[in-house]
């Protein structure tokens, strides 16, 4: 019966919240009451994450990877790029600081006892070979695998759940996948929220791809978030309304225009025809994935999924620590040809590397990383993708920590009747 927003919101977008979830928006009040703190401060752990590329990992050196406040040794093991965790556990020494002296194995660089990939003590150096330690301990073992020249590793308890559950469909088809990563110095939290609302038109007004462009205008109100298996998608990212506005316009407030000049014109009108559109955006359009679950929006754990008609970006948000965030950027094509799966390599580093991860997403991190976490909010309706995200993140973390043990029920009350129409 709780609002999923703030009461008295301008334009309300019809968002509610299943019964038990309560508010997703803070508006004030004794900080236990803000629903943010219902999201694990350091992510989901029941989960698989995205640790390293497979040929960064050395052979002869082990290197040491922060993730989710967890510090990971990670090697080449018998059978492939293995972590485990950084301290060993004769006197707590950090593993990464060791030597790979013999295939598939680390050794702690305090005393020379040697771990094998699954963790289990195999030898104590200057012990001799009759030392009673192999055998007797172990160091914790962190299950991998390795997908398109990717690690990843299951940080979570117990058995991990089969990764064609919890990865992404193009890992596992003949998707081309190239990744880059970037550090961003605030919680993953706010990271993550930097959603498809109204900051990119003003954030990245001057990003290099942008600039070629006038100034876009997108427009949110009516927009509904549905929850399917682990994502969140609109039922539209815009509705065209605002695309038919004048470049200019008035406001009144200030008594001036925004944009402040039209100077872009001088040039953008070359660039129109090479525009990539997003398919949720425009009609006419094949989405690259017809899977609405894995299409545009957030998905469990911590992912930002950007669907193109022929490509596919996917931002990771891996936490670090509480203050810092590790970005996993993907991109997903699919070559027809030798010669257009080159051209894709090649266009990578500037595309997408340069222009994307280096230049437009820092544009974010400059304001997210000043952006306190813990204020009130008043959410506007072009806030609506924010909703849905924090709504099945505050259930799956009210549901052993994954969304597929939400009751669907409680999916079904929140998503309503309107998904029939999709």
């Amino acid at each position: 019966m709780v609002l999923g927003v703030e009461r008295g919101v301008a334009g309300g977008n019809g968002a509610q919240a299943p019964r038990g979830v309560g508010r997703t928006v803070y508006a004030g009040g004794p900080p236990e009451l803000d629903p943010r703190r219902e999201i694990p401060e350091l992510g989901f752990r029941q989960y698989w994450y995205p640790l390293v590329g497979a040929a960064q990992v050395s052979r002869r050196k082990p290197r040491m990877i922060k993730l989710l406040g967890d510090e990971l040794c990670v090697f080449r093991g018998a059978h492939g790029v293995a972590a485990v965790a950084n301290y060993c556990p004769h006197r707590g020494t950090r593993l990464s600081l060791g030597d790979c002296h013999y295939a598939g194995t680390v050794t702690c660089p305090y005393h020379g006892f040697t771990y094998d990939e699954r963790g289990e003590c195999v030898a104590a150096l200057p012990e001799g070979p009759a030392s009673r330690m192999p055998g007797k301990i172990r160091v914790r073992r962190y299950p991998t695998t390795t997908l398109k020249g990717i690690v990843f590793v299951w940080m979570g308890d117990g058995e991990p759940t089969a990764p064609e559950k919890d990865l992404p469909p193009e890992l596992f088809d003949d998707s081309l996948i190239l990744y880059d990563t970037t550090i961003w110095h605030c919680n993953w939290r706010p990271a993550l929220e930097n959603f498809q609302d109204a900051h990119a038109p003003y954030v990245h007004r001057n990003a290099l791809q942008i600039v070629v462009h006038p100034i876009p205008k997108r427009s949110f109100y009516g927009a509904r978030p549905v929850i399917r298996g682990g994502g969140v998608h609109l039922t539209y990212y815009s509705d065209g309304s605002r695309a038919t506005s004048p470049y200019q316009e008035y406001f009144p407030g200030v008594d001036a225009y925004w944009p402040k000049h039209r100077w872009r014109y001088l040039w953008t009108w070359a660039f129109e025809r090479n525009r990539m559109q997003r398919p949720a955006t425009v009609g006419g359009l094949k989405p690259f994935l017809d899977d609405p679950e894995w299409a545009n929006g957030p998905h469990m754990p911590g992912m930002q999924r950007i669907g193109y008609e022929r490509a596919l970006y996917t931002r990771w948000c891996v936490p670090i620590d509480e203050r810092t965030t590790r970005k996993f950027y993907f991109h997903a094509a699919r070559p027809r040809t030798a010669l257009a799966r080159l051209y894709e390599r090649l266009q990578h580093p500037i595309r997408w590397r340069w222009l994307n991860y280096r230049q437009f997403a820092p544009q974010d991190d400059r304001v997210v990383s000043q952006t306190p976490y813990d204020k009130p909010e008043r959410f506007s309706p072009f806030d609506v993708e924010t909703i849905g995200w924090r709504t099945l993140a505050i259930l799956a973390a009210r549901h052993g920590g994954r969304h597929d043990r939400i009751p669907p029920e409680l999916i079904a009350r929140f998503n309503g009747s309107y998904t029939e129409s999709l």
